[in-house]
Formats: structure tokens, C-alpha cells, sequence
């Protein structure tokens, strides 16, 4: 497997001394974007035999970008990527099986039309290429936008004339980062105007986007951005901020105005371009999502480039990859060298307890080498029902170990489970060296599993349930997992010993959104603010959180007085004094 690294924004010179003397135009390059959505897509990157990789999420699907080379040296000490280096078979190759260890069938995005022959010639009858239209970027050249020559713009120059007219006390300022309060208060002030009748954003991209936005702006040297602003007496009225993409192509990746002021978005695309240093030739304009306004407002420029990119994806189903019995029986053979359990029990879990959908898996020539399951439970807390998963038999075959399949493994885990609306995560370590790892992971000792009722098999399933429902915060069993408990016990017979005394167990916040409502709900007194940060696994977690009156705002606007936490922290602060239990768990 690969060793990819999250990216942060110490990477910016390493990223950019493969992307800033490149030719590719690509808006998804550009490091502002790759920092500032790292939220939503976990991005990292890899250097692979001298090509920059990036491997990120889709929605709850790994992807890849097309491999970026990286640019030789000139005579006259500039840097040029050789056109025979622009695509690297050896490199799709290392990605594509990267993928499928990670269990996902490959899926790669962002790939240029000229591209596509090469990888159609070396990979025949393997990939389904598509080009999607929603992600072209829209690129014009610098001229076209300052000058707007030509019958076809003859719109946008009246569109600037009459903002001349009606406000010509307008200035342009560069956008500076004391400027940035405002340019806030413009963008809350733009969306009060599109809530709707309820009081709520109607559009979760929208969300997105000012999430991006802001910690764009908590970011703004670091990642060195360019901006501008339109300002009407005292008052912003318009601002856009970008960074590079390459030496001859800027990235412009926000664009905002006050609709009240007509020509206002005209205006600021106009003047900032005018002040961007001359060596930006194009101007990237990024895509339109599938937004039918958007499209046509960025149709409306003519753009002198549309970027068609290509969506890569595996054309077969990889049956034998995803072929489910020999995954069980893969995992099981890896249950058994690790744990060297009886085969009673391992048959009993087998059975009737693991489900191919539970299953997380990493597979590398064909083969499992590192499993576990996410169990489904239910959490009793404080009298509300929590979804949550019990991460079970975490293995790796010996020889496979010592090359991050573990930490890739429960990464993974996290993420998927994530997407199946779990709020927390909860375990046993199988040996005391493993809880120092499980922390690295996100987890806090803030569990106990306890010893069982006194005599299980006398214990009808109705009075256990009414013991485990009897307490404030526990794992609860259903019927038919306690049958299965029963049933391990039976199997077990003479042989069978009981729980004596408590083991500490642990637990991890997978969604922090959901878990302080949780908190909030049943503290409807507290007002205060959190700060989430260092998730790795699940970088939506990273925000801060504003609790009031019982409700949960989650923001990337800074508050200094904020109490700061990890995912791990949090996990304590949630469940401090709360007594939080499990038993009889199948380990």
C-alpha cells in the first residue's frame, strides 16, 4: 500500500513545486482548494516515483486525481514538465491496487482529454472513461475579462457602466486580512436573504461553501491568497479571493456581492483581474456543480477554454475482488491466526454474527490481509437511543504489519460509519500495548465493560433487558444478540469463566455534530463554545460549536474564549461522570 500523508498547510511549497510549473489548469489543484474543502473530501497525498498524488473521499467513495509529475529544470533555471511525463502507467497502477487494498473499486477524477488515450491504450477493456460536464472548469483569458470586448459581452459592459453611474464614488481595495469581518457579515447578510420559510439554508452545498470560505480566511497568509473588494462610501459591496494554479493560471476561488447593488458581481470580477499580476494569462473560474443559474452566468462571459474532465472507473465489477464468501472465509482464516480462538466460537461469530456489510476489509493481491467488523448497537444515554457501532476483530496477518494497513484500515471504518449516521464508536483492545494505538485512533478510556448478571443462562432476555435499560448509559443488547451470547456460553461448557472484575473499554466520537446536540438537548442551560480539532480520520469533525438554549451551531468562524478539544477530548468531556458500560461482549 501507499503511505499518503493528510495535507495541511506546512505541504504548500512541496505541493506547489509539482502544480505552480505545471500546464495543467485544473481548479482542483490550486492549494487554496485542496486546504480549504480538506474538511468534506479528507485529503492527503502521497509522493509516488516522483509524482504528487492525491487521494481523497467522494461522498463515502475513495477517489484519486490524475498524478501530478514533477517539473524538471531548465537551462535557465525554470522548471517544465516534459509532455512525455504527463501520464505515468507504473504510477495508475500503484494507485489503482492502493484503492482496491482500501476496498473500493478505483475511481479516479480530474482526467484532461489528452490523457485519455494513453491510459485507454495501456489499460484496454479495464476503465469506463466519461467526461462530466458539471465539473468542467471554466477558464477565459485575462483580456477578455478586463476589456469585455465584442458584441457578445456588450451585457457586461453596460452591466459596469451603469454601476459607474450609479455609484461613482466606488473604490477597489486589495482585500486585506482586517477586511475579512466584513466580508463575512456580507456573506451572513446574503444568506439571511436565501433562508427559507423555516429560517434554514434551503441548500447543504451552501453550507459547505461557507465552511470552505471561512477557513480559507482563518487561513489567508498561510495559504496566500489574493483578494479584492468593491466598496460604495463605507460599505463592501463585492469581494473575490483566489490563488495561483500554475505560473500562468490564477484560481479564482470566491466570488461574492450584494445583489441590492446592480452590476456589483461585474464590477469586482472586472477590477480584481485588472490588479492581478500581469504573468496570469487565464483565469479560472472553477466549475458549476450542475448549477443551472451558475452555468449560465459563466456561460455568459464565453469562456475561451471549457476544461473538460474525465471521470476513470472500473468497467468490470471486479467480481473476484468482491467475491463475499471468499472475504468471510479470508477474514476468518486471519480471526483464527490472530486470535487463535476455538473454532466452536469462531463458527458461532461467523455465523451469526458477522455480516459482509459489517465487514471492513483491506485486500492486496487478491487477498484479505487486515479485517474488522463495525457491529451495529444501539447506546442508551441518559435515556435517549444513540446509533453506534462495536469495532470488533481488528486483525492484520503478521507479515503485513508495520506498513500502516491498520491505520488505514480504521480510518476507513470511521469514515463509512460516518456516512451510516453513527454517532459513536466503542471497543475492547485485545492486549493492554494496543490502547496507546486505539488513542492515536480517536479513542478515550471512558467505557467500562462490566461483569455480567450473575447467572446468564437463568436470565431471561425480557429481566436482562430490563437491567441493561435500568442503567444511564450502556451498549444494549437485543434478543438475538443475547441468544448468541448464550449460545457461546453453552458451547463453551466447563470451560467457560465469567467476567470477574471490570476491564476498561473505549469509545470514539465519529460525528461531533450529532453528539453535542445530544449534550445539548439534555443541557439546555449550557452556552459555551467548542473547538474540534486534529481529527484525521474524520476531518468534518474539525469546527468549532456554538451551544445555546439546547440547539448546536457547527462554524469555522474563530471565537478566542472557544475550549479547545481533541476528537479524543471530546469523548471526555461528553461522557465525564456519565458511567458509560458494556458487557457480555463477543471478545
Amino acid at each position: 500500500m501507499i503511505k499518503f500523508k493528510d495535507i495541511t498547510e506546512d505541504d504548500k511549497e512541496l505541493i506547489q513545486s509539482f502544480t505552480l510549473w505545471g500546464e495543467r489548469q485544473n481548479c482542483d489543484l490550486s492549494f487554496s482548494n485542496l486546504i480549504s474543502w480538506r474538511f468534506l473530501y479528507n485529503t492527503q497525498f502521497a509522493i509516488v516515483d516522483d509524482y504528487l498524488v492525491f487521494r481523497f473521499y467522494m461522498g463515502h467513495h475513495l477517489a484519486y486525481m490524475m498524478p501530478v509529475p514533477r517539473p524538471k529544470r531548465q537551462e535557465d533555471g525554470t522548471f517544465k514538465v516534459e509532455p512525455c511525463d504527463e501520464c505515468s502507467v507504473s504510477v495508475i497502477r500503484a494507485i489503482r491496487d492502493d484503492s482496491i487494498a482500501m476496498g473500493h473499486p478505483f475511481l479516479m477524477l480530474g482526467v484532461c482529454n489528452y490523457m485519455r488515450d494513453i491510459i485507454e491504450e495501456h489499460f484496454p477493456d479495464t476503465f469506463d472513461i466519461k467526461p462530466d460536464r458539471d465539473f468542467s472548469d471554466y477558464i477565459y483569458t485575462r483580456d477578455k475579462l478586463i476589456n469585455l470586448s465584442g458584441k457578445k459581452l456588450q451585457s457586461k459592459r453596460n452591466h459596469i457602466n451603469k454601476f459607474k453611474n450609479l455609484y461613482p464614488d466606488y473604490i477597489y481595495r486589495e482585500l486585506t486580512p482586517d477586511l475579512i469581518p466584513q466580508c463575512l457579515e456580507l456573506e451572513r447578510q446574503w444568506r439571511r436573504t436565501s433562508k427559507d420559510d423555516n429560517g434554514d439554508v434551503p441548500d447543504e452545498d451552501l453550507s459547505e461553501e461557507l465552511r470552505s470560505m471561512t477557513r480559507a480566511f482563518n487561513r489567508w497568509d498561510r495559504l496566500g491568497l489574493v483578494g479584492g473588494t468593491i466598496f460604495v462610501g463605507d460599505k463592501l459591496v463585492a469581494f473575490t479571493f483566489g490563488c495561483p494554479i500554475n505560473q500562468c493560471t490564477f484560481d479564482v476561488c470566491v466570488e461574492k456581492a450584494d445583489v441590492n447593488y446592480e452590476g456589483a458581481f461585474t464590477i469586482i470580477n472586472q477590477e480584481f483581474v485588472k490588479h492581478l499580476p500581469e504573468q496570469y494569462y487565464y483565469i479560472n473560474r472553477e466549475e458549476d456543480m450542475g448549477d443551472e443559474g451558475l452555468r449560465r452566468a459563466k456561460l455568459s462571459y464565453k469562456p475561451d477554454i471549457l476544461l473538460e474532465k474525465n471521470v476513470i472507473m472500473e468497467k468490470h465489477p471486479l467480481a473476484a475482488f468482491e467475491d463475499q464468501d471468499r472475504i468471510k472465509e479470508e477474514t476468518r482464516e486471519i480471526w483464527k491466526q490472530v486470535f487463535n480462538d476455538p473454532d466452536k466460537f469462531i463458527d458461532l461469530y461467523f455465523s451469526r454474527v458477522y455480516r459482509s456489510e459489517y465487514n471492513v476489509c483491506c485486500q492486496i493481491d487478491g487477498k484479505v490481509v487486515a479485517a474488522l467488523q463495525t457491529l451495529p448497537y444501539t447506546m442508551i444515554y441518559d435515556g435517549r437511543e444513540v446509533k453506534t457501532v462495536y469495532v470488533s476483530g481488528v486483525s492484520t496477518r503478521p507479515e503485513y504489519r508495520r506498513q500502516d494497513i491498520g491505520n488505514n484500515l480504521m480510518r476507513q471504518a470511521h469514515f463509512r460509519v460516518y456516512y451510516r449516521e453513527i454517532v459513536f464508536a466503542s471497543l475492547i483492545p485485545a492486549e493492554d500495548w494496543l490502547y496507546e494505538w486505539y488513542e492515536k485512533c480517536g479513542y478515550a478510556r471512558v467505557m467500562t465493560c462490566t461483569p455480567p448478571p450473575a447467572d446468564t443462562m437463568a436470565t431471561s432476555f425480557e429481566e436482562f433487558d430490563r437491567i441493561q435499560r435500568a442503567k444511564r448509559c450502556v451498549l444494549l443488547h437485543d434478543e438475538d444478540g443475547y441468544e448468541v451470547i448464550r449460545e457461546d456460553i453453552r458451547l463453551a461448557g466447563d470451560e467457560y469463566r465469567p467476567q470477574a472484575k471490570n476491564i476498561q473499554a473505549m469509545l470514539r466520537v465519529i460525528n461531533a455534530k450529532k453528539a453535542l446536540e445530544l449534550y445539548a438537548e439534555l443541557n439546555p442551560d449550557k452556552d459555551m463554545v467548542l473547538r474540534v480539532e486534529g481529527d484525521a480520520d474524520i476531518p468534518m469533525n474539525n469546527a468549532y460549536y456554538v451551544i445555546k438554549n439546547g440547539k448546536v451551531r457547527q462554524t469555522d468562524e474563530p471565537y478566542a474564549d472557544a475550549l479547545k478539544l481533541t476528537i479524543n477530548g471530546l469523548a471526555e468531556f461528553l461522557f465525564d461522570g456519565v458511567g458509560a458500560e458494556m458487557n457480555l461482549m463477543l471478545n
